[in-house]
């Protein structure tokens, strides 16, 4: 504080002398010379540059180029509301480079830093240097401005927090940024006017700097008057710009919310940028109507309060709108503001041509001359809830262009731009959905309840249980904003369920269903927490075991169940021949239940970079889900941890408008996607993507949820067709902003290629390409490609980096005949290229030259789980199967440990254990699957999975392969088992 003045030093420490507790304060100002009119800075602080006071435009202020200025110690009551205003003057500085920010503290400690329902956007300066825009952080203020002419008087209410006593009030320039700004009048008041929302600043923010200037009220009266009444063109045709130039203004309610002036404001600017005009107009209101033509926005103003006299707004929800011409205007209204919204953007889209199609890349088809017919639309979204969950879907601003609503799982736990921040989040969002053992913990409970646990879930029929789940929901619901406004969801752990007996005598009273004691249990819990909590709703997953609807049963209409389609075959729809028993199932609970939200799944976890012909059928799927009555709401779960999974943006944006119209033609969107996002490739994209569909419908492939690279659709044909295709494809964007589109869409073409290179050597003269000799090219796209789109994830949960190692492993030929064969049996290898693989790091696959085929799955001993797993889609579809899994272990304590478990389920307890056995040194082990013989099926429920036992640091268990025998080996192997093979 060296730089204060030292008559300013006194008072500043005479000021802090006073405690708030027991200084009077009634009828003195808060904030001290806050005019700055005695040419002083008593008692603020100053760190500005170049800080003076001086008369700025007749008013004394005090001024400086960069820093701030602060005044401590000004005494505030806790929970009391107070009004901050200051008048500024920033007219050479740019804008959003001065504001006002706020602190407070409690007995002399800080409590809590900058304050404010403002965002500004800062430079981390340090060493004397201003940074990079991707230094920049953002930082609460009261009010943010600049770039404006002459003094303008700034204000905002907020509550002082419980418990504090002091307030702290900063004023400020940013430090790397041109310019002089001043202030004068600061002022701090009791209030008993509610706080100003964030929402409050932006709109007021927005109002300022795009609302028109109101006029002579008479004159604009009369010109209000004759707009109102203004009559249709004489050729019925509205020209919003003709020339480059808007012959249409956009009209709003000045006293509309941030949500629908925002909405005008893009359709204002972004009509412009489709006529090519180039400056901003600003916004036409009923206090200062423009004299051209209007596209109305919202039902707050005077032209739609006419026009909409006969309108039925009832059954528009939140998110539909009408649209209509009425005498030479164009109006755009919803029921809701984000009706308003959505009502622009769907303009925007269907009738202007703007296409949203990623979050990095929009469609103009810009022209100088934009013509429409009459209007009469009437729009309402057949789904209610609408999200999917990928990194591209969940952009915020994409999402909302493309009248995507839903708002769940991490999308919601991170702030929006207040101009679309409207969301559906009645369903998973932030502290509204919890598994079974976060809400009735193990370490909390089992040691005194060991009753309410059974098979991996819980003891579903018990009373006990059922009660403190109730009383741990109505403790959660309790904190929520809106107990009522959400269904609050409890799910189940993501496996098994081997059924206590209680559970398993009611399951059998209801076609041997496990759903029938999980729904059971839902009820008691929601009549429990809805006895002291009325109106609360509840939700329940149907997955895995729980699938399948019970018999004899219903559910209440104040819980939702949530089936999710973990065992999809993404070859068909979900209601397709290949789903027949997944489809019958959504059906029946479509029957049975009032309110049905699928969670569906649209990506391949096993593969993100993949060639997954699923979006034809996802598209089906959405068009039959449509028809059932009761589905109202879907959630698709995509690649939601990494960039540039293959054809994110395409499933997303296409999902998007089936679940507004799902009577579209799937494939008509798909080829409008291709034209517009890959220009003069879309006709080979288009081709390719026909190609892998067709190609997989002429295989018997399972495409699953979690789908390996060894499926037959990818044979030296498909290879050849699609190499070909992205050739053609590529010579065609070059040199273009089309070219990036184009690699990406071909990099599971080059990750297939790669990833099986032995497969296409051995069919060399079916390929089209050399194979050995375009690997170093394709290598070299294939990688530039994953740096250019920052590509994360080759799979749930494992990196690009172990990708990079395991395309540098050599493969070799495997061993033609296992030595555990011993006669004619029938056998089939499965080698580690076949396996589902979890835990990332944790479950690698290495160069192993013990290995059969010179590599193997590598589990570290560090991280117990099921950690590999094989499902039973990779067996030979006719017959009984004998199932051996060869592995050994690496670095361990050399003693008789447990070193892993060979398992199959269900049930959940059905294990072998494998310990060490230093006899045989390093060599592979032949380990019986118990719990066999096994048969195909593609539920994935069913599954044979090797999990690694607790062991020294670096130790781990080395999987080679699994064979599948049809007759049982009975020498050669380890048959101990350890656990229940019921």
């Amino acid at each position: 504080m060296s730089c204060i003045p030292k008559i300013a030093t006194t008072l500043l420490i005479m000021w802090s002398l006073l405690s708030p507790a027991t200084a009077d304060t009634a009828g003195r100002d808060h904030v001290t010379n806050g005019s700055f009119g005695k040419n002083e800075l008593r008692p603020w602080w100053a760190k500005g540059s170049g800080t003076e006071i001086k008369t700025v435009d007749g008013s004394n202020a005090v001024s400086f180029r960069s820093g701030m200025i602060v005044q401590e110690h000004i005494p505030v009551t806790g929970g009391r509301n107070y009004r901050l205003s200051a008048k500024i003057f920033s007219n050479t500085a740019p804008a959003n480079t001065v504001y006002v920010q706020y602190s407070f503290r409690a007995n002399g400690s800080q409590k809590g830093n900058w304050r404010g329902p403002a965002l500004v956007t800062v430079d981390n300066r340090s060493e004397g240097k201003c940074h990079t825009t991707s230094a920049k952080r953002t930082e609460p203020a009261a009010f943010v401005t600049g770039g404006e002419v002459g003094w303008q008087t700034h204000s905002i209410v907020f509550k002082a927090p419980e418990g504090v006593d002091q307030m702290v009030l900063y004023l400020r320039k940013s430090t790397c940024s041109d310019g002089e700004a001043a202030f004068t009048e600061a002022s701090l008041t009791e209030t008993d006017d509610a706080p100003t929302s964030a929402l409050d600043v932006a709109k007021n923010a927005l109002a300022k700097q795009r609302l028109s200037v109101p006029t002579d009220p008479d004159v604009n009266s009369r010109q209000l008057k004759s707009q109102v009444v203004r009559s249709v063109p004489d050729d019925h045709r509205y020209r919003l710009a003709e020339g480059g130039r808007m012959s249409m203004r956009v009209h709003v309610g000045a006293q509309e919310d941030i949500i629908t002036l925002q909405a005008a404001t893009d359709l204002s600017d972004f009509t412009a940028k489709l006529a090519g005009a180039t400056l901003p107009e600003r916004l036409s209101t009923d206090e200062a109507v423009a004299a051209e033509p209007l596209l109305v926005v919202g039902r707050k103003n005077a032209i739609a309060k006419r026009a909409f006299t006969d309108a039925d707004f009832n059954g528009l929800g939140d998110d539909g709108f009408l649209i209509r011409t009425f005498g030479a205007h164009i109006l755009i209204a919803g029921a809701t503001p984000r009706g308003n919204m959505y009502g622009v953007n769907w303009f925007l889209d269907h009738k202007l041509g703007v296409r949203w199609l990623s979050p990095t890349f929009t469609y103009w088809p810009k022209t100088s001359d934009i013509t429409l017919s009459e209007l009469n639309e009437r729009q309402v979204p057949r789904f209610a809830f609408r999200e999917v969950l990928s990194v591209e879907a969940e952009n915020k601003p994409w999402r909302q262009r493309n009248l995507m609503v839903g708002q769940s799982h991490g999308p919601s736990f991170t702030p929006s731009p207040a101009g679309i921040d409207s969301w559906n989040e009645s369903w998973a969002a932030q502290g509204t959905l919890f598994n079974f053992f976060e809400l009735l913990p193990q370490k909390k409970y089992q040691a005194d309840h060991p009753d309410w646990y059974a098979g991996g879930q819980l003891a579903m029929m018990n009373k006990g249980m059922r009660a403190e789940m109730a009383r741990v929901v109505v403790q959660k619901l309790k904190v929520l904003p809106d107990y009522r406004a959400v269904w609050f969801s409890i799910h189940d752990m993501d496996w098994g369920w081997d059924m206590d007996p209680a559970s398993r005598a009611f399951a059998e009273e209801h076609g041997g269903h496990p759903s029938a004691p999980r729904l059971d249990m839902m009820v008691e819990v929601a009549d429990l927490v809805r006895a002291e909590l009325p109106g609360a709703r509840l939700a329940f997953n149907a997955y895995h075991w729980s699938f399948t609807p019970p018999e004899d049963m219903t559910v209440p209409d104040y819980i939702m169940v949530y089936p999710m389609t973990i065992q999809v075959n993404y070859r068909d729809a979900l209601n397709g021949h290949a789903n027949q028993k997944l489809g019958q199932d959504l059906a029946r609970w479509n029957a049975i239940a009032k309110h049905v939200l699928v969670w569906d799944h649209i990506t391949n976890f096993a593969g993100y970079l993949q060639p997954t012909p699923n979006i034809i059928p996802i598209g089906d799927s959405l068009k039959w889900l449509a028809s059932l009555d009761h589905v109202e709401g879907y959630m698709g779960e995509g690649s939601f941890n990494t960039r540039g999974a293959e054809f994110a943006a395409l499933r997303a944006w296409m999902i998007a408008r089936l679940l507004w119209d799902p009577h579209q033609d799937p494939w008509a969107l798909i080829a409008d996607f291709c034209d517009k996002y890959y220009g003069p490739a879309g006709p080979e994209v288009l081709a390719y993507i026909h190609l892998m569909h067709d190609k997989l419908a002429a295989t018997d492939d399972v495409l699953s949820e979690k789908t390996t690279v060894d499926m037959s659709m990818f044979d030296a044909d498909f290879v050849s067709r699609a190499d070909a295709l992205f050739d053609t494809a590529e010579k065609a964007v070059t040199g273009t902003e089309y070219s990036a589109h184009v690699r990406l869409a071909r990099l599971p073409v080059d990750f297939v290629i790669l990833r099986r290179q032995a497969d296409y050597l051995r069919a060399q003269k079916d390929v089209s390409f050399d194979v050995v000799a375009t690997r170093p090219n394709r290598l070299e796209r294939f990688w530039q490609t994953i740096k250019a789109e920052k590509i994360g994830q080759y799979m749930q949960g494992n990196s690009v980096r172990e990708l990079k190692s395991l395309l540098e492993i050599t493969p070799v030929e495997p061993t033609k005949v296992p030595d555990i064969i011993k006669d004619n049996s029938q056998w089939k290898d499965i080698q580690d290229i076949s396996f589902q693989r979890y835990a990332g790091s944790k479950s690698t696959i290495v160069a192993d030259p013990l290995a059969s085929d010179g590599s193997a799955i590598a589990l570290a001993r560090s991280f117990e789980g099921w950690n590999t797993q094989l499902v039973f889609d990779k067996l030979p579809q006719e017959g009984a199967w004998w199932v051996y899994v060869a592995l050994r272990g690496k670095g361990g304590t050399g003693g008789n440990e447990e070193i892993a478990r060979v398992g199959s389920a269900p049930p959940m307890s059905c294990f072998a254990t494998v310990r060490n056995d230093p006899a045989a040194g390093d060599d592979y082990r032949w380990i019986e699957v118990p719990g066999g013989p096994f048969r195909f099926t593609t539920d994935h429920l069913h599954s044979i999975y090797i999990q690694p036992r607790k062991g020294p640091e670096r130790s781990m268990v080395l999987v080679d392969r699994l064979v599948a025998v049809s007759n049982r080996v009975t020498s050669g192997v380890q048959m101990a088992i350890g656990g229940n093979c019921r």
